[in-house]
């Protein structure tokens, strides 16, 4: 609508009812630029205006389309046509501008009111509380109640919903009970039980719910999304039956999510699984929210298969469906699969948003392809993502995974406005790549350029890297301030660096007393970095202790037999390590078979021990043989305590000599140009030999060389290593 004349009524007019009909039906259509243009229209060709009648349905369009610039045209012909005293023109206009967040102009609109209704009060406090300014509105509210106005159940559902802090919010709900407006008001009643939720009073809002005359499906959907935000699913599950039983009202797509997110919050496949046929049932599948729900809830209860089925019966997928599958691949060990996934996204017509940029660089983090995550740095650049803090987070941490710290430092000095993620993930980075002292001024640079709220995830990075670099004062200095400082409580994470931290220092006594002092419910989990330090630090009394609390408290956790064996093994207590590993095997737990790869070309290439299924197998073996040749002339000697069967030391060596690591790191040696950096990712921790093995290796070849294992980041250069010999 560009313009509205101002012209003499003539006799051409035909009558304004049709017109206002027009004007009502497209407005009750929701087509909101057609009701402008037939006012438009009717200017132009007929030169009649609006009347009382008209003027709420053009300012109710205004607001729709929150076009203010029309609106205020409308407000200048309003007042050159003498409406200032029609109370409901002025109401619409109030509202208009309202909802089309101009406050000042809705005040002025309000001063200026020579009468003023209920209906003109609720507004104004409407609108202070849309612009969450709710202590005006509070004002206003008891202004109109001293001038005697009836204050209805209109006039507190803005107010109690904008409710900022806990005590406002039960102040207007004594207000409304002691009216006797709460239970006979629909609206009113589902605001004040919305308020009850979000401050976490379930039960206050379960008893206003029990207590309501009539419930709509948003009283159901607001109490059984607060029972699952406080994480009693068995309850929202009651409520969701009992509401289903009674029929009283229409399930609908919101109440769905609420359901489908307490499934999420119960990791119960089974109910994931009746959720999801009801849903099916209800005739919600091909609802793009709810199809997505579903995918993330069966991914959250881990069961990918059914996440996939989900994904594939769905025609036409949105990019939010894409990411959630790609995501699901990563956060389950599926990091190839979602490759897969993210190219066959690129064959279509939509582009991949932040999101999904973000688990696709996850992906290429554990699978280590150095490769593909320089092609998506590029694409990226290309589509202009580059400068989002999501997708530079992402690239961060894909680049330090994948042994690149020095390119996730280019990116890190390219991030204008660091958040709290980003330098999470730059100290993080750090941290596994052993390099503490780097992490510990970048957490104080951080702490002076940008002051800000700490989280658990900062601290965890803090505590990982004080423990690979045996920084143990600063370590528990830190682990100190979290919670005097910080205010931030341990988790897991937390506890299981400080025993890593002490134990690896060689700390013991210091780790158990800490373990002997932490909750019940964490004890699981810190045993395990304190077996391994018995292993590193031959400690057998203590470790017979250790893995006794281990596997009364997990029978099934292959690892701790694992790490009991070596114990044994390198005291040369032979008969306990050989009892030991047939206990596991009585068990039928299988010990995880170590695997390593290295990416030439974009190639990714994967060893076993032992491995001759390579094409070029009878090479590889060739440039072992004369790379073992040259390092013993170096002076390397095999690190045979850790082999596993009471072996001669000659055979031993010949068991270590066809580790995955050192067969991976020979098919890098004959597959690329000299002075190339080699990086081998490996699923467990490499052993004290493959680790001389690599010093050695990388003085006798001038290579440097990258190595991943399941703790950290080696880097071998000119027969030495960053860990400095304490990993």
């Amino acid at each position: 609508m560009r313009h509205f004349p101002l012209n003499s009524i003539t006799s051409k007019k035909r009558p304004l009812y049709l017109f206002n009909l027009k004007i009502r039906n497209s407005t009750n259509n929701g087509d909101f630029a057609d009701t402008l243009k037939i006012y438009s229209s009717m200017l132009r060709d007929t030169h009649v205006h609006g009347n009382s009648f008209t003027f709420p349905l053009l300012f109710k369009a205004c607001a729709s389309l929150n076009s203010l610039h029309d609106g205020t045209k409308l407000h200048a012909h309003v007042l050159q046509l003498g409406f200032q005293q029609d109370i409901f023109v002025q109401t619409s206009l109030l509202d208009m501008y309202s909802k089309c967040s101009d406050l000042a102009s809705a005040r002025n609109v309000f001063d200026e009111m020579v009468m003023r209704n209920v209906v003109c009060w609720n507004t104004m406090i409407s609108a202070y509380c849309r612009c969450f300014r709710v202590m005006e509105a509070m004002n206003l509210l008891k202004e109109m109640w001293v001038i005697g106005f009836e204050l209805n159940a209109s006039t507190f559902v803005s107010v109690i919903a904008a409710c900022t802090n806990l005590r406002l919010g039960l102040s207007m709900h004594c207000c409304v009970f002691k009216l006797g407006l709460l239970h006979c008001e629909i609206p009113l009643a589902n605001s004040v039980v919305n308020m009850c939720v979000k401050f976490g009073l379930i039960d206050d809002a379960r008893s206003i719910f029990d207590t309501v005359d009539e419930r709509s499906i948003l009283s159901w959907t607001t109490i059984i999304g607060g029972y699952v935000s406080v994480g009693n699913v068995g309850e929202a599950f009651n409520l969701f039956n009992r509401m289903r039983q009674m029929g009283c009202v229409s399930q609908d797509m919101v109440l769905f999510v609420k359901i489908i997110s307490g499934c999420v919050k119960s990791g119960n496949l089974l109910l994931a699984s009746s959720v999801h046929s009801l849903v099916l049932k209800s005739g919600f599948h091909g609802e793009a929210s709810i199809d997505n729900s579903v995918l993330n809830m069966y991914s959250k209860c881990g069961d990918i298969v059914s996440a996939r089925r989900v994904f594939e019966m769905v025609d036409e997928k949105c990019i939010f469906l894409w990411t959630s599958m790609i995501a699901a691949n990563t956060q389950h060990g599926y990091p190839a699969e979602a490759l897969d996934l993210f190219k066959s996204l690129l064959r279509t017509d939509l582009k991949p948003n932040e999101a999904t940029i973000a688990s696709i660089l996850s992906a290429c983090a554990d699978l280590g392809s150095l490769s593909i995550g320089n092609e998506i740095e590029h694409y990226v650049k290309l589509n202009g993502l580059a400068s989002n803090q999501q997708v530079q987070t992402s690239l961060i941490h894909m680049y330090c995974k994948c042994g690149r710290i020095d390119k996730a430092e280019e990116v890190f000095a390219g991030v204008l406005h660091k958040d709290l993620a980003v330098w999470s993930s730059m100290i993080n980075g750090y941290a596994i790549h052993g390099m503490g002292n780097e992490a510990l001024k970048l957490f104080h640079r951080m702490q002076i350029t940008k002051p800000c709220s700490l989280d658990h995830v900062v601290f965890t990075s803090i505590l990982l890297a004080c423990s690979h670099s045996g920084l143990v004062e600063d370590g528990l200095k830190y682990y100190k301030s979290m919670k005097d400082d910080y205010g931030i409580e341990p988790g897991i994470e937390h506890y299981t660096c400080l025993v890593d931290l002490l134990g690896r220092a060689g700390h013991l006594d210091l780790a158990l007393k800490t373990i002997q002092e932490m909750p019940l419910q964490v004890e699981a989990q810190v045993w395990a970095p304190l077996l391994s330090s018995c292993r590193k630090h031959c400690k057998i009394e203590l470790g017979e202790y250790v893995a006794k609390k281990l596997l009364d408290l997990n029978p099934g956790n292959t690892s701790s037999y694992v790490l009991m064996a070596n114990i044994y093994t390198s005291a040369g207590k032979w008969k306990e390590a050989a009892k030991t590993r047939s206990m596991m095997r009585n068990k039928g737990l299988v010990k995880e078979p170590g695997w390593s790869q290295i990416e030439i070309n974009g190639s990714v290439h994967v060893f076993m021990a032992g491995d001759r299924s390579h094409h070029r197998s009878a090479g590889i073996y060739e440039k072992l043989n004369e790379l073992n040749t040259k390092l013993k002339e170096a002076g390397y000697v095999a690190e045979t305590d850790m082999v596993v069967h009471d072996l001669e030391n000659e055979e031993k060596e010949e068991s270590m000599k066809v580790h995955s690591e050192r067969l991976a790191v020979a098919w890098g040696l004959i597959g690329t140009e000299p002075g190339t950096t080699l990086t081998i990712i490996k699923n467990l921790q490499t052993c004290g030999d493959c680790h001389s093995f690599l010093k050695f290796t990388s003085k006798v070849t001038g290579r440097h060389l990258i190595v991943r294992d399941g703790q950290r980041f080696h880097h071998f250069q000119l027969g030495s290593c960053s860990c400095k010999d304490f990993w």
